[in-house]
């Protein structure tokens, strides 16, 4: 914290001034953003969620539009449904033999349905068309973590010291303005040879091998939605076919920190924070079309495939650094320093995979119903692309190199029945969805696993549908370079419940 570096900073900070800087890219688009857009399921109705989704061929309910738009062709009558979700989300993080966990929960609307059912004039093949459109919650991104561990050998700054090797001290703010360049401004790295104004070379403000104790913490709040119009017909109640048009909704804004602690009172550096913001915006389209067949009168088989979700997203990324040091300044007595990063603001395309739907159902009469879907999704298909508002050469060639890199194919599986006593109903479900990671990369994580229940009451004009689903997963991921830190492991969990009022004329 010399003299020479101060008259350093304040050069480069009027020469950065005076040339009107501005980075042209942050490091928030990456291959996790596209799996975080990519990763939807049906949001459903109480009745749905009861049997875990598993709907494809079952059709008649507002969960249907999501999975196979034919579906709506088994309405035999109008029908105005609404049904309001409550979740608790948590989370339990393991770090170095520490656990922590957290939790959040929250009030929402998760469906809302309005089917008008034409019936065909009599004695046409065509027996009735079904239209309207369905507004479905499809994934929530309200999430609480922290991750806690004492006497780590590392340090977050060994990172950025490695990041910024080779960088020219001129250099380091253009270069590096949203990680080693902030460190290098609170003195959290320094160059080898301090008085080398041109030095590539740097070393963290911690001796190597010194122990910190470390927090991360996340706060995470959004959601994804689809607005879908449809249209379903009935071919001789034998053959339904559907299709739907959605407007998708992407909501995402995160906060985390990462904070150092140094016990050992002899290193200078007494403690540090780096904190991330990121908030993500956007709206895009999808399409979907299916059919289901009738092939006894007992048994259907449906097939639906879904078009990527084509979205238009906008970033806002910026990020902050402080440290403190035991010892003051010999130049003006401090000893807390802070910098921030410019805001990144920019505005991209996500394409989404496609996705084939299989679905089959067993319908024991008036009694009741067996059903189970099988989704195929080939997450390493996800794509981003330039914004077609902006004149923008970037072809995110290195994004997408980690995306086919880092995701795979997954089979999900979706499985319920439901059972009739008047005009009572009970219902169970279990799903089963693969992590999306490969298996020999370091995040891969264990499947997501849906328990489902749930019970109704249904007369000729008015239904009452309770259900709900606990959903258990797990992920991995590093604080900083897996290289020279341990991984945080994080066991999700979702306590999921839904009430739907269904109306019919």
């Amino acid at each position: 914290m010399g003299t020479v570096r101060s008259t350093l900073r304040s050069l480069l900070r009027h020469f950065l001034f005076l040339l009107g800087f501005v980075p042209i890219r942050a490091i928030a688009q990456n291959e996790v953003d596209a799996v975080r857009l990519s990763t939807v399921a049906p949001g459903g109705t109480a009745r749905s969620i009861g049997l875990a989704n598993a709907f494809g061929a079952l059709g008649a309910d507002g969960a249907a539009i999501a999975i196979n738009p034919a579906g709506a062709g088994l309405y035999r009558t109008s029908e105005l449904s609404l049904s309001l979700g409550f979740d608790v989300n948590s989370i339990k993080s393991a770090f170095y033999g520490t656990s922590a966990s957290r939790a959040q929960s929250r009030l929402y609307l998760g469906n809302f349905t309005l089917a008008l059912n034409s019936p065909a004039e009599k004695g046409s093949d065509w027996r009735g068309s079904t239209f309207g459109l369905v507004y479905d919650r499809q994934a929530t991104h309200h999430w609480s973590s922290q991750a806690s561990a004492s006497g780590i050998p590392s340090s977050i700054l060994d990172d950025f010291a490695w990041q910024a090797e080779g960088t020219r001290i001129p250099d380091i703010y253009d270069a590096l303005p949203f990680t080693s360049g902030l460190a290098y401004e609170t003195y959290g790295i320094d160059p080898i040879d301090p008085a080398d104004t041109v030095g590539t070379s740097y070393v963290p403000a911690l001796p190597a091998g010194a122990l910190v104790d470390q927090t991360g913490t996340l706060e995470s709040h959004g959601a994804t939605t689809s607005t879908s119009f449809f249209y379903a017909n009935n071919y001789m109640d034998r053959f339904y076919i559907g299709a739907s048009l959605g407007i998708v909704g992407f909501r995402y804004k995160e906060v985390s920190s990462h904070s150092e602690t140094v016990p050992d009172g002899s290193i200078d550096l007494k403690d540090l924070t780096f904190r991330e913001q990121l908030n993500v915006t956007g709206n895009g389209i999808d399409l979907k079309i299916g059919f289901i067949a009738r092939l006894t009168d007992r048994f259907r088989a449906g097939l639906a495939i879904h078009s990527p979700m084509w979205t238009q997203l906008n970033d806002v990324y910026t990020t902050d650094m402080r440290t403190s040091f035991r010892t003051p300044s010999p130049n003006d007595g401090r000893t807390n320093y802070s910098a921030s990063s410019p805001e990144n603001v920019y505005n991209y395309r996500v394409n989404s995979p496609w996705k084939a739907v299989a679905s089959a159902a067993y319908v024991a009469g008036q009694h009741g119903l067996v059903s189970i879907d099988y989704t195929y999704t080939d997450y390493a298909q996800a794509r981003f692309r330039p914004s077609n508002k902006l004149v923008d050469n970037y072809s995110f060639n290195i994004e997408n190199d980690a995306i086919k890199s880092s995701f795979r194919a997954v089979h999900a599986v979706r499985v319920g029945t439901e059972w009739r006593s008047g005009n009572w109903y009970f219902r169970l479900g279990w799903g089963f969805v693969p992590d999306a990671y490969r298996k020999d990369d370091l995040r891969h994580g264990l499947a997501q696993r849906t328990y489902a229940g749930g019970l109704g009451y249904r007369s000729d004009h008015l239904g009452i549908d309770l259900g709900m689903n606990y959903v258990q997963g797990s992920s991995t991921y590093y604080p900083y370079d897996a290289s020279i830190v341990g991984p945080v492991t994080e066991s999700r969990s979702t306590i999921r419940s839904l009430i739907t009022v269904s109306l019919r004329p």
